[in-house]
């Protein structure tokens, strides 16, 4: 029909198959364009831009503090529990696992731990930016990363855990709620970071969603087919349309 698309989907696995089947699209196709990876994509472009020439590796971290979850939101990391995942390494995509890798981030509270997670930075990254190497984590204890070697034993019992419980955190619950995601770019040209906050992971998606349309029917977009959110948009006018349920930290 000749219309941009954009979703909130976080399966990192179905995003995959978007980038596949939608390469060549004549519109503009950005999935997962909600708090599910946004901020991720555009903290690793604000990360790489402090580096001169290519990239060796990118690690994007995410904490978030304070929300309840959604049924669907439930859904999903059971889903992803059980589903393959990829990340990027040396140049291609390989497959991996939660928690395949864990590592200390500096966040602005601290180092902690995180795990990896499948996240959709490994798919978008490499298209707006030169890097070798991907990878998306979660903040969490060391020992979450175990749970990578049995996901797809305990997703369908997390799948039926998932319908229990409220349908989603109440607006009160929602303002509370916080995140932090951080971005390290690393390459010969020396080191990069990027922090991005916020609050309301639900508000934000969105509010994404409108300023990413809003975007798009203005002709800001960048290109067709499946874009990277920082790809299809400069990410610092972005991020100013989000306030202020999301701002950059760092680089000031």
């Amino acid at each position: 029909v000749g219309a941009h698309y954009l979703d909130t989907s976080g399966e990192q696995e179905f995003v995959h198959r978007v980038h596949e089947r939608f390469a060549d699209a004549p519109v503009a196709v950005l999935p997962a364009f909600g708090f599910d990876y946004v901020p991720g994509d555009l903290a690793a472009r604000l990360a790489a831009e402090q580096v001169d020439g290519p990239l060796d590796e990118v690690f994007v971290g995410y904490s978030v503090a304070g929300v309840g979850t959604s049924k669907g939101t439930r859904s999903t990391i059971a889903t992803v529990m059980g589903q393959r995942q990829v990340t990027y390494l040396d140049g291609s995509l390989v497959g991996s696992r939660f928690g395949a890798r864990t590592r200390r981030m500096r966040f602005p509270f601290g180092e902690r731990t995180v795990v990896e997670w499948g996240g959709t930075e490994p798919l978008t990254v490499p298209r707006h930016t030169d890097v070798r190497s991907v990878h998306s984590f979660i903040r969490a204890p060391a020992v979450a990363g175990l749970g990578g070697r049995v996901g797809p034993l305990v997703a369908p019992v997390l799948q039926r855990l998932a319908r229990l419980g409220p349908d989603g955190p109440s607006p009160a619950s929602r303002a509370k709620s916080h995140f932090t995601v951080v971005a390290e770019a690393r390459g010969s040209g020396g080191h990069g970071r990027a922090v991005i906050v916020g609050s309301d992971v639900y508000g934000l998606t969105a509010l994404l969603l409108v300023r990413g349309a809003q975007a798009l029917l203005a002709g800001e977009g960048r290109g067709s087919g499946v874009l990277a959110p920082a790809e299809a948009f400069d990410a610092r006018t972005l991020a100013s349309r989000l306030t202020p349920l999301l701002e950059i930290a760092e680089p000031g």
